[in-house]
């Protein structure tokens, strides 16, 4: 049968034409064809380009008309306004015509559409439940910026399809998922989901070890963790390990162990290479920017284990915030008897490495998105590297990355009343006036400035922290100097609003 045929993807020379004729000869059955395929392009516009992201889709769409009413409203949407304008019946001669443009250089994609919607029909207007597969019970936690999902639903969900917004769910296993828009999903069981476009970041808690995520470009089983899967409308698929360990099983290279802080993008036919940075979800109530003004973040460490991604963690800069993404328990934090710096709050921050204090060849690269004030918070133990000293101004304030325990880095100080210990960092800033991109260089001096300035020299500084804050465009450039300048001396800056 030509359709079953296009439906495996495996048509016979001349099954296209063949479906086309046969809906040619029907006239009735236009126009609920071209209302298919404005259905179709929804669909299309959820899974992109992959044909089995497609299908999936297509499969998700059809049981989400019982159990996901935002996005079936919008194909009811797109059908009513083809039907006002199909009223008058076309003649034969205009029908072929109509037929014809639309399924010009689409025809095998919209035969297949039709063809899945078709059969859903025919088996009663769904597909059967074990092609999707079972209901799982799912209370939601958290709702933000959707009308389909409500704090305290219990909801029994085979298929999960969030147009817009994010919510947070919580399965019977006591495994959490945090969902964010555009996503489109399903439960094969309560411990196995189908994720074809979106962003899923799981916590599987002490039940859930095994919970598993299916994507276009292979599976993400979970060996103990939080982690997170993003699926692409191009067929990337984008996973992090934000701690613990999953075990990534690609279709092409076969299996792959990723760690805490390590992340990887792949495709169905590229193996998984190194994913520079993530975003890391603001759990912060009340911040009016909602997007990240930094983007881009890479570095030029290489080498094929290396996996280390950075946080990217936006309008996330404030007192207690993680500081690295290798050193858990360190925190920004205000000077004892200091109120945490106004201009900070609320910044982009970026969480780098400890391990990479080590590199003098060290370059770090990102990209901003609008006028903005670069901030670098530099070991205050140390005079600066002269990339520091020559693009940046010192301002005089200082905070501290606290909570450290004993070790090299920490040298020469004197623990708190609690036995922790806390790093000085003198904040350095430059402006730059419209969008850019931003090279730091190594947080060590130059091999022949060590022993030559401070006593802690031969130990190496803590590596730096980095934030940025939109702002207005200033009239100058507060941290160009002249060639040939002595390096900045300490001077208030004022944040412009």
């Amino acid at each position: 049968m030509a359709i079953g045929r296009l439906v495996d993807g495996e048509p016979l020379p001349g099954d296209v034409a063949f479906v086309v004729d046969a809906l040619r000869q029907h006239p009735e059955t236009v126009v609920r064809f071209e209302q298919q395929l404005l259905i179709d392009a929804l669909l299309l516009d959820q899974a992109g380009p992959d044909a089995d992201a497609f299908v999936d889709s297509v499969r998700v769409a059809i049981e989400a008309e019982t159990s996901q009413l935002a996005f079936v409203q919008k194909v009811r949407a797109a059908i009513f306004k083809t039907a006002t304008s199909h009223r008058a019946k076309p003649s034969p001669s205009n029908q072929s015509a109509a037929t014809q443009s639309l399924w010009s250089g689409r025809a095998i994609r919209m035969v297949l559409a039709c063809s899945l919607l078709l059969a859903s029909l025919v088996a009663g207007g769904i597909w059967n439940a074990a092609a999707i597969g079972e209901p799982v019970l799912v209370e939601v936690d958290r709702s933000e910026g959707t009308a389909a999902f409500a704090v305290g639903d219990r909801l029994n969900l085979r298929t999960l399809v969030l147009p817009e917004g994010n919510i947070d769910l919580k399965l019977g296993s006591g495994v959490r998922l945090e969902c964010q828009a555009p996503l489109m999903a399903r439960f094969e069981h309560p411990m196995r989901l189908h994720l074809s476009r979106g962003r899923v970041d799981v916590d599987v808690g002490e039940d859930g070890f095994g919970f598993t995520v299916v994507t276009p470009a292979g599976e993400v089983v979970d060996l103990g963790t939080k982690f997170s899967v993003n699926a692409s409308a191009d067929g990337e698929v984008r996973v992090a390990v934000f701690s613990g360990q999953v075990e990534l099983r690609h279709k092409q290279s076969g299996a792959v162990n990723l760690f805490d802080g390590e992340a990887v993008r792949l495709t169905r036919s590229q193996a998984p290479r190194r994913l520079h940075s993530v975003e890391i979800r603001n759990r912060r109530v009340g911040d009016s920017r909602q997007t990240a003004v930094i983007s881009g973040v890479s570095d030029n460490v290489e080498g094929p284990k290396v996996r280390r991604f950075y946080g990217l963690v936006p309008c996330g800069m404030r007192d207690g915030v993680r500081a690295f993404r290798d050193r858990r328990e360190t925190r920004w934090e205000a000077e004892p008897g200091d109120t945490f710096p106004e201009e900070l709050v609320g910044a982009d921050l970026i969480q780098p490495f400890q391990q990479h204090r080590f590199r003098q060849d060290f370059r770090m690269t990102f990209a901003t998105s609008q006028a903005s004030r670069i901030y670098v918070f530099y070991d205050a133990r140390y005079s600066p590297p002269d990339w520091l000293a020559r693009d940046f101004v010192n301002t005089g304030r200082r905070i501290l990355s606290s909570g450290w325990s004993p070790n090299t880095v920490t040298r020469g100080l004197q623990p708190d009343a609690w036995g922790t210990l806390a790093i000085p960092h003198n904040i350095w800033c430059r402006d730059l006036i419209q969008p850019a991109t931003v090279t730091l260089g190594p947080p060590v001096l130059p091999e022949h400035d060590l022993n030559t300035t401070s006593e802690f020299e031969a130990v190496l500084p803590s590596m730096y922290g980095i934030a940025v804050q939109p702002i207005a465009p200033p009239p100058a450039n507060i941290g160009s100097k002249k060639p040939g300048q002595p390096r900045a001396k300490a001077i208030p800056v004022a944040t412009k609003q």
